[in-house]
């Protein structure tokens, strides 16, 4: 039961901060979208599946840390991963990755200006516990 309660108190931050998480979530996301398309183009469907359900979490995991009703960003960014899953459902893997792409790009460019945001209090850090919160 020792290792169980140190799990629980493990924190998933070590360091991270917001920015560095999102760009984390986008560099999965976008691998996870090439490596369905790699495996839709050689057949090998057990590895699409394993692949589409790991890209349709991170998209899930991304969307969650969204409040879209609250900001109009946060909003629009809600819209554009729909409609990369909508793409991906129409097996056009070159458009979700072109805007996930641009996504993160964007994250990209603000990063050190967030990161500074968020030492500087401006930004709430990440918690020091695990929980389920905003994370954009």
């Amino acid at each position: 039961m020792n290792l169980l309660k140190t799990y629980q108190r493990t924190s998933i931050k070590r360091g991270w901060t917001r920015v560095d998480l999102l760009l984390m979530l986008y560099d999965r996301a976008i691998g996870e979208l090439e490596s369905c398309e790699i495996a839709a183009d050689s057949g090998d469907q057990t590895l699409y599946c394993k692949h589409e359900l790991a890209l349709r979490k991170t998209i899930m995991t991304i969307h969650a840390g969204l409040k879209p009703d609250e900001d109009e960003v946060a909003f629009n960014i809600a819209r554009l991963l729909h409609f990369v899953m909508v793409q991906f459902d129409d097996k056009d893997y070159a458009s979700g990755k072109k805007v996930l792409g641009q996504i993160r790009d964007g994250f990209a460019q603000i990063a050190d200006q967030a990161n500074e945001m968020e030492r500087q209090g401006t930004i709430p850090a990440l918690p020091e516990t695990d929980t389920f919160e905003s994370i954009a």
